[in-house]
């Protein structure tokens, strides 16, 4: 009897298995088409005039993090733009992180008027420097990383804000490539930038000196999700101007939009519901608009190491991806959003938060009927498609790496990936599955903790 039920399942992971990666296969061509399109405009160069750069607000929240916070503020301090200021926001922190900044970059305390509006936590001082005027130190009570930014949309002085993440190094030239989407369309509300493993590459005074593939087998296996994740979902979201994820660690955006949406909402997912926000309010109110990703505007960011903190940080990510789906679910199938609606909500549904459920109970029911000698054909054919099909969307998206980017030269570090590509699918994607499925029971109290992941410092 138990058999005929996991036959029953089998026949519905099969469908949504052949829906899946029809899905992906669209995604793959979309995408290797968008990359040869950026790569012929990369070419062709673009005329940046200093006179057209509209002034950047850095938006830098931080929480306990002391080890990578000095280093991301210098690699802001050498990039390539000719006006902006650096905002970073200090959410009581318990570690030394306040005090090194204060001392690293000779911060005094200052009187300043917050001029935003959207309600923060209270701010308890504001510092700036002579020798580094376009920083700006807020102390302020935790209140989580939504409120963090929201107290720097307030403090900040330009129309156009970026976030990055406090463990993270940006290219010199990556805010540049992030301005041209709003100097070429004034419908332009955001912009996304590719977000790279920063593990193992050497960095010296907040510059990017030499990328090597780190040791870290884990790290590796992160390396290959994050090209997936985005050479191979976010540019081909683009192109139907329906991309809901702006990633928090890079991601530029246009204040007065933000602003009137009351800034961000405070929980996990605050790049993915923000995101999805402004995609409602704009579609509801009949606004054109465009939400841009400029895959060589490069972020480069500390991943977990340890299976701890990937634990905790794939937890809350899924904690939030559910979080912001749920509370916009008003979209799903709903034309009023045009191709958010009809198809980046939809596939975000069925395709990213339910996959864990699908995943999980296939290897559940491939570990029992291989046990109990009954694998059927059809559950076997099915579960060694997914074995390569998991494969070739990883090689994939390595194989367009190369041909755009080459950050990776060397053929043993290709070689080595594409391996890793394959172990993938045995034990680091059943890990990723088990450790989403655990979003589903875990309690809402979760939604507005910082997380915590051991960070380390770069290596120079």
């Amino acid at each position: 009897m138990l058999v005929k039920v996991f036959d029953t399942l089998s026949t519905v992971i099969f469908v949504y298995f052949i829906l899946i990666c029809i899905q992906y296969i669209f995604l793959i061509i979309i995408s290797f088409s968008r990359l040869l399109h950026f790569n012929r405009e990369e070419k062709t160069g673009f005329p940046f005039k200093e006179v057209h750069a509209t002034p950047i607000s850095i938006l830098i929240p931080a929480y306990n993090e002391e080890t990578t916070i000095c280093d991301t503020i210098k690699s802001l301090l050498a990039i390539n733009y000719p006006k902006y200021e650096i905002v970073i926001v200090n959410d009581g922190s318990k570690d030394h992180t306040l005090k090194y900044i204060i001392d690293e970059f000779m911060l005094r305390r200052i009187d300043i008027t917050s001029t935003g509006k959207i309600e923060t936590e209270k701010i308890k001082a504001v510092y700036s420097s002579y020798a580094h005027p376009n920083i700006l130190l807020v102390d302020k009570y935790n209140g989580g990383k939504a409120d963090s930014l929201n107290a720097g949309i307030n403090i900040s002085r330009y129309p156009l804000f970026c976030s990055i993440d406090a463990d993270s190094v940006i290219e010199k030239d990556s805010l540049i490539r992030m301005i041209k989407p709003f100097l070429l369309n004034e419908n332009v509300v955001a912009v996304g930038g590719i977000v790279r493993v920063a593990n193992g590459c050497e960095i010296v005074e907040g510059e990017v000196k030499k990328i090597k593939l780190p040791t870290n087998r884990l790290v590796r296996y992160q390396i290959i999700e994050y090209l997936r994740a985005f050479l191979s979902n976010r540019i081909s979201m683009e192109k139907f101007n329906c991309l809901i994820i702006i990633s928090g660690a890079f991601g530029l955006f246009k204040k007065d939009i933000v602003q009137k949406l009351d800034g961000y909402r405070k929980t996990i997912g605050e790049d993915m519901e923000i995101t999805l926000r402004i995609h409602e309010y704009l579609r509801r109110n009949k606004i054109k608009y465009a939400i841009d990703f400029i895959p060589n505007a490069e972020c480069w960011s500390q991943v977990p190491s340890d299976f701890k903190s990937l634990h905790s940080q794939r937890l809350r990510w899924q904690i939030g991806l559910i979080d912001s789906l749920m509370t916009h679910k008003n979209m799903l199938f709903n034309p009023r959003y045009g191709s958010v609606g009809l198809f980046a909500v939809p596939y975000y549904w069925f395709f990213e938060m339910i996959s864990p459920v699908i995943e999980f109970t296939g290897y559940v029911i491939f570990i029992f009927m291989f046990l109990a000698g009954a694998i059927s054909y059809m559950f076997g054919v099915v579960f060694l498609m997914a074995l390569l099909f998991g494969f070739f969307f990883s090689v994939s998206s390595i194989l367009m790496e190369e041909l755009s980017y080459q950050r990776y030269n060397k053929v043993s570090e290709i070689a080595s990936l594409i391996l890793y590509s394959l172990f993938d699918q045995f034990w680091y994607r059943p890990m990723q599955a088990f450790f989403r499925l655990q979003a589903f029971f875990t309690t809402a109290k979760r939604k507005k903790s910082w997380g915590t992941i051991k960070r380390t410092a770069f290596k120079k």
